[in-house]
């Protein structure tokens, strides 16, 4: 009987490199809905042993193989929604969405090139600390980094997995990237523990026991109450209208919809504050005055407040500018919030005279203008910070909300974008961390889910299944007071993620290290 001829080296080579791209899809596994936080804690187990491969080239496709399998994996549901709602050609949706990944995978890439030259070995052994401290720096640096490059695409960061652990507590602290240092230290001390595992039992015992630290700092953490309440609470009225996303923007559908929505509002008037989503009414505000009318008198009669999204435009120079809005009716005269952070080729299109073309792909209503004021609205006798959809993926916008006097959060989305994917999940997710940050009640309305409300510590207090239409009522107390995030949150915490690198690779060279 014949033997099997050896494994060659380029059969063994693509056999690590497919399990780089397998590890890296099982990243999504450790966001929402599946919310394996633990799963988060070894992680990046593969792109640190990466950093010690001596070849940059084999390290950096080591990196882009991990990071290819995670975006790939985790952000699957952008094609449908380009191709399917954005109505792009396929053959255009694709590269597109490849592109996408393609641009977020660099950044492992880049991690494991650029921490291959990060020294180490000042104990002896695995370099710890280069695995210990310098690997996790690099990390959120970068992932810090894709959240301000290009606009921003802050999605599936390592430090938003920790919602449910025992890390939650670091939120208010030192916020999702905070969290994720965290997470990235816990990483290396795991690591550095196997591979101390043939040196005694003192030393693995160490880094098990220093990543024992981290976590029991993560629940020490949880213990301060940064912020007081408000005032008296608020009762909230959450109105999901589960509007299909082919049927939202339908001229034969609007009165429809404009009705459910009135219907669903009238029978929770006893309610201080009704929110609806994002874009509830699907024409201009200045189309559907009557309407707007008639709901404020009803509304203002019982004394309470009606926040709803809604376009709107207006001429300037004999220029037309559409903008994505939340106006609140019922609480006076006041201006709306207009969305600030506008997402590319959904609803602007960068660079409009290279991509010219790409304009009449942007869905809804065509391209919007971005608003400039973070100012809360008044509501009920509270101050509620405002984000629309995407929004609440930046900390910084949310904090800028809060710095005004927002003693609230309220997110109104349309996330019928994403059907019935996980991408409903991770946006919801990303909301619970701002609220945990800021140390404010969130209430949060998406056209089709998912629709909740939650404390200050991110607790959901009430919710609505999915893609039905309905009301979720909660009770909830609006908060004053500074969390140390909120400080932080101004640039001061990854210029210190940035300062600790730019340390570490100082002494690294002092120490002749740096290889």
């Amino acid at each position: 009987m014949a033997e099997d001829p050896p494994v060659t080296g380029r059969a063994r080579t693509l056999a690590v490199d497919l399990a780089y791209l397998a590890a890296g899809m099982l990243a999504p596994l450790a966001f929402a809905p599946w919310d394996w936080y633990a799963l988060a804690w070894v992680l990046l187990i593969p792109l640190f042993l990466a950093t010690e491969i001596p070849a940059s080239g084999v390290r950096f496709r080591r990196g882009l193989a991990f990071g290819l399998g995670m975006f790939g994996a985790g952000l699957h549901w952008l094609l449908p929604t380009i191709h399917t709602f954005g109505h792009m050609p396929l053959a255009l949706a694709v590269p597109t969405w490849a592109l996408l990944v393609a641009y977020c995978a660099l950044y492992p890439a880049l991690f494991a090139l650029a921490g291959g030259w990060l020294g180490g070995g000042w104990l002896g052994g695995p370099r710890p600390w280069r695995m210990a401290l310098g690997l996790p720096l690099l990390w959120v640096a970068l992932e810090g980094l894709r959240g301000l490059a290009f606009t921003g695409f802050p999605w599936l960061t390592l430090g938003v997995t920790q919602t449910q652990g025992p890390l939650a507590g670091l939120f208010p602290v030192v916020g999702s990237l905070g969290a994720g240092l965290a997470v990235a230290c816990v990483n290396g001390a795991l690591l550095l523990a196997y591979l101390a595992r043939d040196r005694g039992i003192l030393l693995p015992l160490a880094w098990l026991g220093g990543a024992a630290a981290v976590v029991g700092a993560g629940l020490l953490a949880a213990t301060p109450t940064w912020t007081s309440p408000s005032g008296s609470p608020l009762r909230a009225a959450l109105v999901q209208g589960a509007v299909p996303q082919e049927m939202k923007w339908s001229a034969e559908r609007r009165a429809a919809i404009l009705e459910r929505y009135r219907r669903l509002t009238l029978a929770n008037l006893d309610a201080d504050l009704v929110v609806w989503p994002e874009t509830a009414v699907p024409l201009f505000a200045d189309r559907v005055g009557d309407y707007l009318d008639a709901l404020e008198r009803t509304v203002a009669a019982r004394g309470g407040t009606l926040l709803l999204g809604v376009p709107e435009r207006d001429w300037e120079d004999g220029e037309r500018r559409n903008y994505n809005a939340a106006m609140a009716l019922g609480a006076g005269d006041q201006q709306p919030y207009r969305k600030r952070h506008l997402v590319p080729f959904g609803e602007y299109v960068p660079l409009p005279s290279l991509l010219f073309f790409a304009e009449r792909f942007v869905p809804g209503e065509g391209v919007f203008a971005a608003g400039e004021s973070a100012a809360p609205l008044e509501v009920d006798g509270h101050r509620a910070g405002m984000s629309i959809c995407y929004e609440d993926a930046f900390p910084r916008e949310v904090a800028a909300t809060v710095r005004e006097g927002a003693d609230l959060l309220v997110n109104v989305t349309n996330d019928a974008w994403f059907g019935g994917s996980i991408g409903p999940d991770q946006h919801a997710q990303l909301a619970r961390v701002r609220a945990m940050e800021m140390g404010r009640p969130l209430l949060r309305v998406a056209n089709t889910g998912i629709t909740y409300a939650a404390d200050h510590r991110g607790r959901v207090l009430e919710r609505i299944p999915r893609d039905e239409p309905g009301v979720a009522r909660a009770t909830v107390q609006p908060r004053i007071g500074a969390t140390p995030y909120q400080w932080l949150s101004r640039g001061w915490l990854l210029g210190g993620v940035l300062a600790g690198l730019g340390l570490f690779v100082l002494l690294a060279r002092r120490r002749g290290r740096l290889v």
